[in-house]
Order: C-alpha cells, then structure tokens, then sequence
C-alpha cells in the first residue's frame, strides 16, 4: 500500500526481520577529532557537559562577513599519530582523517599486522574533501592562468585523496572507497561498508569522515544568508529546535569508527560499543536547495532503518538550527511514531560542533557512545523550543536513560536522507 508506513503505529507495522544467518555489524573502535575534544575521552567528557565548540573563527578573516563565529578545530600536533616524514605528503584534512583513524584503529584493539590487508577495507565521507587545498589551486589559476597550476596541490584536492592517504598510511589493500553526498556523506560511507560486511566482502571496515571549515566556503554560506544570524534576526548561535533559531555555525572535524563481523571482534575478545542494525535511504524532489517540507522522505529513511520502532528511546536529530530542517524533522518523527514520539529521547549534537558535510561521522561516534554508556547528550543553546518542534529534546544537560536503540538522522536539501539505526550491543 502506497505510503503505508505512516499510516501504521510502531507496534502494528508489519516489518520482515534479519534472518538468523545474516552478519551482525558491530562497532568496536572510535576515532574523533573534533572542536569539543580530540580522542573519544576528551570528546565525550565534553559532549556529557554541554561544553560549547562553537567560538569566534581565528584561522581566517572575517570581518566582512556578519557572522563571526565557528566550530574550528584545536591546534593539533600531528606528530603524535602520524610519522613525521609522510606528514609532507598530506594536507591538514588528510592530516585530521589520518589522525581519526589512527585513533579508531588503536581504540579497536586491531593489530593490523596479524590481519588479512585485503579483508581490512575503508570506507569514508566527505563532502568537500580538501577544500583548503583546492582553494590554493585555484588562487594559482586565478593569479597566473593555467601555469599557474600546481602539480602536488592537484594531486591531494581531489576528494579521494584523503582516503587514499589512510589506506596508505595503515597498508589497507581492502576496498577503498570515498562518498561526496553533502550532509549524507558520512552516513552513506558507513551504510556502504554495512552492506560489504554484510555480504562478506571484508572483515573489518574503517569508516565515518569528515570536513574541514575553509575561507571560501564560509563566504558562499554568509553571502547566500545561511549563516545565522543570517537574513533573520536575533544573536549569532546555534540553536535547533529553537523558536529563535536563525541559521547554521559551520564547524569541522572527523570521525571513524572501526566496523566489524561480530565473529571477527568476538574472536579478538574486545570491547564492542554498538550495533548498526539498520539502514533507511529515501530521497525528495522538491528542489535543489529545499528539504521535503511534508516530512514524508525522512519518515520513509527512518522507518525503513528502524526494524522494531518500539525499542526505539533516542534519535540523534539532523537538526541544524534552521527554520526548516528542525520544523522538518519534528514532522518526520512524528509521522514515524505517533504517540510514542513523546516517549523518545532527542538531542542535537550539532549545537556543540556546528554543521558541516561530513559531521555524520563525528556524531555517529556519540550515538555509539549514548548505546555504550546510557547517557544522552544535550542540545545546547536551545532556550525556547518552537512549538512545531515541542516533543522531548534533551536541553541543556544531558540525561541517563537505558537506550535500546537509537536512530542517527541525516538529511541534505536537495533530497537525500539517510537513518542509521543502531542498537545497545547485548
């Protein structure tokens, strides 16, 4: 029956289950840079405590933009993960990728040598890749004409580069794949390598991703007004879910998490954070740079992820403090669950970090943490909730609660969405 899903309640939904036989996909390492905390301690410290990313932007001028702010990496020393000798070789994105899987890799317990290379694969997200060298290119270009072209920056803007550099770095000679999907990017990396695992292509994953904030793209963003404070009134801040939101903080990072056979990593004997249990995709036609206002295509993405909305207890919320997005996922989420959309848990990680292409990866590591732990983080900055968006959103601190399940939502406008449901390992 057409649309059929949001016309049923959790409970009724007819839903076909995993077969007995199917792999379980485990998570069982973290890697996270990010501008609330590098490593998964820091940043998960931070993240239970509300601790704000969000700062005025050093790394670049804006002083001709309205909006000043921004959620920026620390200063980092790269030597501490990465040999300094292939540190030439890399640029800061490639720097920041490396460096997250480094940690994930160290966090997994994985000793990669005593691993088949080939059943190691790696699958990452970005949307922009290395957007701070791909602006060197072409300020080359643009100063001098085409000998202005710098051979060793082409090699490293292309957006697979930084993948390229993690397989090399770690001797990954598994599938090596890249994803440029805007806000899904790093969601879709990781649903890719679900599905390999799945159908035994490898044993082990490394996936997730990330982006970095760059000086051209903070430009095109304040000038086409979507930076807040943007067209809108109000003060410069991120705040979803809010009646004053007004308009989105670029921020940057990355996050990878090490995905396994639950066999394999019960074999190894190691920690296990998560299971990705699921996977919704659905798509929309209602325009370049709009979201499906009715909420039907992120309803679909959540629902066809979420085999049993029942244990459902948290969503992980693509929210980015935009009029329309937040009042679009409000919509979505109660479309999905009706009456028990009171009942589940939201926050947004986003108003700590800011929004950027590939924070899927970033945020998927605190959905594992959440599962792991049975904290919930805040959504900070958000004083008074929209009335459209009036359900249970975690503000200000965060919460304890036993977390069964937990869906990690992502949306790009022009009509990509993507819910990833994963479930407390038991």
């Amino acid at each position: 029956m057409k649309n059929s899903f949001l016309n049923q309640t959790p409970n009724s939904e007819h839903r076909t289950p995993n077969s007995p036989e199917e792999p379980r996909i485990v998570i069982t390492g973290l890697g996270i840079l990010s501008s609330i905390g590098v490593g998964r301690e820091e940043f998960w410290k931070n993240c239970l405590l509300g601790v704000p990313g969000i700062k005025p932007i050093l790394r670049f001028d804006v002083s001709s933009s309205r909006s000043k702010m921004g959620g920026q990496l620390p200063e980092i020393d790269f030597k501490t993960f990465i040999k300094p000798a292939n540190l030439r070789r890399m640029d800061r994105i490639g720097k920041v990728m490396v460096s997250a899987v480094k940690m994930a890799i160290d966090d997994s317990g994985l000793d990669l040598s005593k691993e088949d290379p080939h059943r190691i694969g790696i699958s990452i997200g970005t949307g922009l890749g290395s957007s701070d060298t791909v602006d060197q290119f072409f300020r080359g270009l643009l100063k001098d004409g085409p000998v202005g072209a710098q051979p060793l920056l082409f090699q490293t803007a292309v957006p697979n580069a930084i993948t390229s550099h993690c397989a090399i770095e770690y001797g990954i000679k598994g599938v090596n794949i890249t994803f440029s999907h805007k806000e899904t990017s790093t969601e879709m990396a990781m649903a890719y390598a679900c599905h390999l695992l799945r159908e035994g292509k490898a044993d082990v994953i490394l996936t997730g991703g990330g982006d970095e904030l760059s000086e051209p793209l903070y430009h095109v963003y304040s000038r086409l007004g979507a930076l807040s404070p943007g067209k809108e009134k109000g003060f410069e801040g991120m705040r979803p879910f809010d009646r004053d939101r007004n308009g989105i903080v670029l921020g940057e990072g990355s996050g990878i998490l090490v995905l396994e056979r639950l066999e394999h990593a019960e074999k190894r004997g190691v920690k296990i954070y998560a299971e990705i249990a699921g996977v919704g995709l659905s798509g929309s036609t209602d325009g370049v740079l709009r979201y499906d206002q009715k909420g039907n295509s992120l309803a679909k993405a959540m629902s066809q992820a979420a085999q049993d909305p029942s244990i459902v207890d948290y969503i992980s919320g693509a929210a980015n403090s935009t009029l329309d997005l937040d009042r679009v996922e409000a919509v979505a989420i109660r479309k999905v669950f009706r009456e028990k959309a009171k009942e589940i848990s939201v926050s947004s990680l986003k108003s700590m970090i800011g929004e950027f292409d590939g924070s899927g990866g970033v945020r998927a590591c605190g959905v594992a943490l959440s599962l792991y732990q049975g904290i919930i983080p805040p959504t900070i900055g958000t004083e008074h909730l929209d009335p459209d968006c009036d359900f249970n959103v975690v503000l200000g601190q965060s919460k304890k609660r036993e977390i069964r399940s937990a869906l990690l939502n992502s949306c790009s406008n022009g009509g990509s969405n993507i819910s990833l449901w994963l479930k407390r390992y038991v």
